[in-house]
């Protein structure tokens, strides 16, 4: 170019037509040519030797036409060689064209400052028929029976020591071309044996995407998008053979590997004509175990797949990792099966997926890593008629199966439950980050039915292992969706260890459990001796024998949680006393004796209400603090408890009222004695405890009072004996001062008479054996002596005294009495009953005195 004189140099005149050349012969031998080209970083040389050329009756006249040939070898062995007929005016050629043992390395070295990888090796051969015709306006070119083979091609990138990519053997036959009309035609593309390596890096970007330097894939993102041209295409067969790959993830540790091997691909008839299907047809193994194949047909541009496929045995083992991110959880087996019809198509710009058939994932099993025991399992589980769909995406299955099914639950040492813990805390989410509006995979699953299920429960919390399970579990739920508010129709039933049974019914919304759910869950026949480690951490003793019974309602509405818990305990039969720390300070077998029926059953009914959605909420705290609440309400009024028994919650059952000084029962007594009576035979393992009881002062006045009465009367009837009935008031005065006289002295009763306005009796007033005598008393009564005997008599009183035995006595009386009256009237058993030492207690202000009952 350099040559060409400047552009400001006037342009020759034009000449009319062409300066005929003709030569009879013209012969290049060992002819050389270099070129270089150093526009590159690296610059790019390229040597021709040997270049031998004969044209023969060479010449430049119109439509004259003669044979000739070419032919060149580079340094490194490369031939080229031309052979045809030419004809310049107007241009026309034809013939044949070879390329043999041409290096792969040869582009590769003119481009490599614009990739990043190296062709290592690989030969180039490739031959074709040509024509050439500008004898009619555009230029005609014509290609026939190309071909071209790739052999031993290598490909590593720049900073690898390992070829990423291996081509044994590529070959394009039949190859055609047509221009302007813009068509290509290839025979068939044969390859075999090819190899290829890829993988994610730690930033998650393909090795293949770094394979360009930046200017390069800068240059094809501003074209990719350009509009295609009008070309046409069209390939008979394309057949791949036995073609391995390994793929690698190293975004995770330790990195996943997927090795493909025995790769083969038969495509037929693929063409660009828009709506023209390919046939295909696809196998490879997958990491030597999985089988996978799939045909359909296919169409190029648009791209659009209509196949069926089916993978067998696919190992899930090393997809590890990827459960490893999220579960600290470890697969030990279980292999991916699918087989169905997958569609895919661009709909107005956006890809539309869809698969139609059955997946099952068969033998799996996987256990907790924090504990290396045996997690979940199954020996199959099956999607029947499963719809997958991307674009709206949504999720429609007809029918799951689980066979044997296991699941263990464990609550762990530090009081934690395996499954959360098993759990991984995910990043947390950029609070800067806009909320998604992306609506929820839309879930329908007509039914799963499950078989032969088991689960494991232990508690490893307590001092001795608790451990329970239920087998033979069998069951479906039916209309499982997320599109609607209605839960799914649930009914389970399976076998407890050794005897019981569990059952489970309702509808329950498996996608907001919150927010419409109600279910009735049953456990019966249940083993209370497997509830031992449990009894010794909270109520301080061993199980000896029983059964249990729980039947639970629930309903949960928007989040606000009511239900009903049935305990039923039968023959519950404690052990021996265990020390623990966490025991409830609470008489537990009183509780249980209180609870327990005429056989030996107890039934508790516990309602309990809560929150979901409130941050606090615990089900487990909930339940429990109902429960303690309930047995501390029974024992901290047992005999509430029992009169609500016998409807005679009106009634105090824990005392009985006795009359101050006597021991007589009471009417109303004698009713309460009566129902406690009827409540103790329901509870048959209480026994009762009288105490009875007296009251030093109350209980006092009245023996001292009764005392006197007694000494008062017997004084009388002598007096009377004497006097006759007819001076009763006289004599009763009499009586008095002579009492009063015994009791403390002359000076005291004159006192006493002085102020009641009464006179004062000499020291010599004649006097009978007792005191005065009537006629020597008689002048000194006066209106006034009704207060004044009434005084006597209560100072009298008042000098009585009553000893602790008489106090003793009455107690004890009391509680004889009230004995008698539960074994007689009531029906007790004798030995039910037990009367403890009497106590002294004060009731001021009390009408009656109350024996106290106590229960145990």
């Amino acid at each position: 170019m350099e040559l060409l004189p400047p552009a400001e140099t006037p342009a020759p005149k034009e000449r009319k037509g062409w300066v005929p050349l003709i030569s009879n012969q013209i012969i290049i031998s060992e002819g050389e040519a270099y070129f270089v080209d150093r526009s590159q970083p690296t610059p790019f040389e390229k040597y021709l030797e040997s270049i031998d050329v004969d044209l023969r009756k060479f010449n430049t006249l119109p439509e004259h036409r003669e044979s000739y040939s070419f032919e060149a070898v580079t340094k490194m062995g490369e031939t080229l060689r031309w052979k045809g007929e030419i004809t310049l005016n107007p241009l026309h050629s034809k013939g044949y064209f070879e390329l043999m043992g041409g290096k792969a390395r040869t582009p590769w070295r003119y481009l490599q400052d614009q990739v990043a990888f190296e062709i290592t090796s690989g030969r180039i051969d490739a031959s074709m028929d040509y024509m050439l015709d500008s004898r009619e306006a555009p230029l005609q070119v014509t290609l026939n029976n190309a071909t071209a083979t790739l052999s031993q091609l290598g490909l590593k990138a720049d900073k690898g020591d390992r070829e990423i990519f291996t081509v044994p053997k590529l070959k394009i036959s039949g190859g055609q071309l047509r221009w302007p009309e813009k068509i290509i035609g290839i025979e068939q593309i044969y390859m075999a044996g090819t190899n290829l390596r890829a993988w994610l890096n730690e930033q998650g970007v393909l090795n293949w995407q770094q394979l360009l330097n930046k200017k390069t894939t800068e240059e094809k993102a501003s074209t990719v998008n350009s509009p295609a041209g009008n070309w046409q295409g069209a390939i008979k067969n394309i057949i791949i053979e036995n073609v391995s790959a390994n793929f690698q993830d190293r975004t995770i540790e330790p990195p996943v590997t997927v090795d493909i091997s025995d790769l083969a691909l038969q495509l037929t008839d693929i063409s660009s004509v828009p709506g023209l299907a390919s046939d295909f047809n696809l196998k490879f193994t997958i990491n030597e175990q999985g089988l996978f194949s799939a045909y359909g047909n296919l169409t190029a541009l648009s791209p659009t797949i209509d196949a069926n496929i089916h993978l067998t045995s696919l190992s899930l083992l090393p997809f590890q990792p990827y459960v490893s991110r999220f579960l600290k959880m470890e697969m030990n087996s279980g292999h991916l099966e699918a087989k169905g019809n997958i569609e895919y198509a661009q709909n107005n710009g956006t890809p539309d997926f869809k698969f139609n058939g059955h997946l099952a994932l068969q033998q799996f099993s996987a256990e907790d890593s924090l504990i290396d025991e045996r997690f979940v399992a199954w020996d199959a589980l099956k999607a029947n008629q499963m719809l997958i769909e991307l674009f709206p995406p949504r999720i429609q299955i007809a029918d799951i199966e689980i066979d044997a099914p296991y699941g263990k639950v464990v609550i762990n040492e530090n009081q934690k439950i395996n499954v959360k813990e098993m759990l991984k805390p995910l990043k947390e989410k950029n609070d800067t980050q806009p909320p998604s509006n992306s609506a929820s995979l839309p879930i329908v699953i007509d039914s799963i039915r499950i078989k032969e299920a088991s689960v494991n429960f232990a508690d490893r919390s307590l001092p001795s292992e608790f451990s329970t399970s239920i087998h033979s579990l069998q069951g479906d739920i039916q209309n499982l969706s997320s599109a609607t508010q209605e839960g799914a129709n649930v009914s389970l039933e399976g076998n407890m260890e050794p005897y019981g049974m569990a059952r489970m019914i309702g509808k329950v919304n498996f996608f907001a459990l919150s927010r419409a759910t109600e279910f009735n869950a049953f456990f019966r026949n249940i083993a209370l001796t497997a509830l031992t480690p449990y009894a010794v951490k909270f109520m301080g003793y061993t199980i000896e024998g029983g059964k249990l019974s729980l039947n639970f309602d629930y309903q949960i509405k928007e989040g606000q949680l009511k239900g009903e818990n049935e305990i039923l305990l039968e023959n519950l039969d404690l052990g021996r006393k265990v020390e623990s720390p966490e025991a409830i300070e609470a008489p537990i077998k009183l509780a249980i004796a209180l609870l327990e029926n005429p056989q030996g059953i107890i039934d508790v009914h516990l309602p309990i209400d809560g929150n979901l959605n409130n941050p606090q909420f615990s089900y487990g705290h909930l339940v429990s603090k109902v429960l303690v609440g309930f047995i501390g309400e029974v024992i901290s009024s047992p005999f509430r408890f029992l009169a609500g028994l016998v409807g005679a919650e009106e009634l105090d059952l824990e005392f009985v009222e006795f009359k101050p000084g006597s021991s007589k029962l009471l009417p109303p007594a004698q009713e309460k004695l009566l129902q406690l009576a009827e409540a103790l035979k329901k509870r048959p393992e209480l026994r009762l405890q009288i105490q009875g009881r007296y009251d030093p002062i109350t209980d006092a006045n009245f023996l001292k009072k009764e005392k006197f009465e007694e000494i008062l009367s017997t004084q009388l009837k002598q007096e009377k004996s004497t006097f006759g009935e007819k001076e009763v008031t006289l004599i009763r005065q009499k009586v008095l001062e002579q009492l009063y006289l015994e009791q403390f002295s002359i000076e005291a009763l004159n006192k006493k008479r002085a102020r009641y306005g009464l006179q004062p009796i000499e020291a010599g007033t004649p006097r009978t054996r007792a005191g005065p005598s009537a006629e020597a008393i008689s002048p000194y009564l006066a209106v006034e002596a009704p207060p004044y005997r009434k005084a006597l008599q209560e100072q009298l009183i008042e000098a009585q005294t009553v000893s602790e035995k008489q106090f003793q006595q009455l107690g004890q009386a009391r509680a004889v009495a009230i004995k008698k009256n539960l074994v007689k009237q009531g029906g007790i058993k004798e030995g039910r009953t037990e009367t403890l030492q009497v106590e002294a207690v004060q009731t001021p202000g009390q009408e009656f005195i109350h024996c106290q009952l106590d229960l145990s």
